[in-house]
């Protein structure tokens, strides 16, 4: 055989053996930290499934930029974090266990051997409570920032403000993304570090009564979700595993049992060694209607839906701007400023500020009949709301070089899950400090809290919730 020859079935053989592993790793669990899946599990979607977990973040890659003829560098940081994976709550446990139930009941073990020795892997006790997963998601979110914005911490990380809901899932993930972002900056985790509970900022929808009467225990509030969740397309994708299932009439696949299933699929995934074999039956078109599904209910309820959804947040938006407001004219004075504030809420905490910001916001709305034309929608809540979302506002002190204040503008941009995105305010990714502030004064200077929520009296925040 001829060198050529002989190089040219080396390559081949190399190019087998590449597309080999390619394949096994496709095939492997997906329960490791980053398996880049397809977006398809809605606010259960881990964060590492749908952002790149091997990315290569430069040091201080978002410290400075040129805008114009000025160079800017970061002075303020501020981020709101909803908390990392989690396990089910205690309504869906039950659901998987009386689904399994039901399938047994009906034969369905007998194509489906697995189903026999199945075992739900959530106990009842783990209601909500984060996972390791969760854990590991925040602290590497805490090395990510440490290294995106390296200087500014490096500089001053006594200053630092952390802020946290009342729930143990959001407190412990406060924990772990600050020991991420201490290793990072200092070569030695800080565990010193105690977060502030505010539940008027982070969860502010627990204590608005309004809300809570209009809205989230008010069925019609979401008819959009149920209309669709009874309409045709998801009718079409429960007969259809009905007949794959070989289920009795009495026993059909119902909408519930597919949002089940979808739960099973998307926790066993991302939160057992085995993976779930219960995703098998979910092909893409399902998986598709029932994201959608879950999607209008998360638009109805937490986004643009409700005027009332998205201006109860005016207590974080508020305490955002004035931070920056405060940043601005102590650097003008040149006097001591908090580097950061980071916060820690929920999948409720960030979807509402997201609206008051006028982010994601379709045109027309998300409706039950109009399925096929979002396809391609804005609001996509694997996208931008999975497991450890996040929310960024970083202001930036531009200059000429000339050593004067006079010379001095302040622009921000905004990020979502560490990506710029375009501000509203002016249609761009960086925009004038002013321009932006002005653009929200509405929300951000008359949020009457109490008054809006109807609230008989104001509640204190509280520093003694159950965590």
């Amino acid at each position: 055989m001829s060198a050529f020859l002989r190089l040219k079935l080396s390559q081949m053989i190399m190019m087998i053996f590449v597309f080999y592993l390619m394949i096994l790793e496709c095939l492997s669990p997906a329960h490791a930290l980053s398996s880049f899946r397809t977006p398809s599990y809605s606010t259960k979607t881990p964060y590492f499934w749908v952002n790149d977990e091997k990315e290569t973040i430069a040091l201080d890659s978002e410290t400075w930029f040129e805008y114009g003829e000025k160079t800017c560098q970061i002075i303020h940081l501020n981020a709101v974090f909803r908390h990392g994976a989690r396990f089910p709550s205690l309504k869906w446990i039950k659901r998987m266990t009386n689904l399994h139930k039901k399938l047994v009941e009906n034969g369905v073990d007998e194509q489906y051997p697995f189903l026999k020795a199945w075992k739900n892997p959530f106990p009842e006790k783990s209601d909500k409570i984060i996972a390791e997963l969760g854990e590991q998601e925040q602290e590497m979110l805490g090395e990510r920032f440490a290294h995106r914005f390296n200087l500014l911490f490096d500089e001053d990380m006594d200053s630092i403000r952390v802020v946290s809901s009342s729930k143990q899932r959001s407190y412990a993930s406060s924990l772990s993304f600050y020991t991420g972002l201490s290793q990072t900056v200092f070569g030695e985790a800080d565990k010193t570090m105690e977060p502030t509970v505010n539940d008027i900022e982070m969860r502010f929808h627990d204590n608005c009564v309004h809300f809570a009467e209009s809205v989230d225990k008010n069925k019609t509030a979401t008819n959009e979700y149920s209309k669709f969740k009874y309409g045709p397309e998801v009718d079409v994708i429960a007969k259809k595993l009905t007949d794959v299932l070989h289920l009795p009439e009495k026993a059909a696949v119902t909408p519930d049992d597919l949002n089940t299933i979808h739960q099973l699929c998307a926790f066993e995934e991302a939160l057992t060694d085995t993976g779930s074999e219960w995703c098998q039956f979910l092909d893409q078109e399902s998986l598709e209607v029932i994201q959608y599904m879950n999607d209008l209910k998360q638009y109805w309820k937490k986004m643009y839906g409700h005027d009332i959804s998205s201006a109860m947040s005016c207590p974080l938006l508020s305490r955002i701007f004035t931070t920056l407001d405060k940043v601005i004219q102590a650097n003008n004075a040149d006097d001591d400023y908090a580097a950061a504030e980071f916060g820690f809420g929920h999948a409720e905490t960030l979807a509402p500020l997201y609206a008051s910001l006028g982010l994601f916001k379709d045109e027309p709305q998300l409706k039950a009949d109009n399925f096929k034309l979002h396809l391609n929608r804005k609001f996509r809540a694997s996208r931008v709301l999975p497991f450890s979302a996040n929310f960024a506002m970083a202001l930036y002190q531009c200059d000429s070089g000339e050593d004067n204040n006079d010379y001095l503008e302040y622009v921000v941009k905004f990020y979502v899950n560490e990506k710029t995105v375009d501000i509203p305010a002016c249609g761009k990714q960086v925009c004038p400090y002013k321009e932006v502030r002005e653009f929200y004064k509405n929300q951000v200077d008359n949020c009457e809290f109490h008054k809006m929520c109807r609230n008989p009296e104001p509640k204190e925040n509280s520093e003694h919730n159950e965590l």
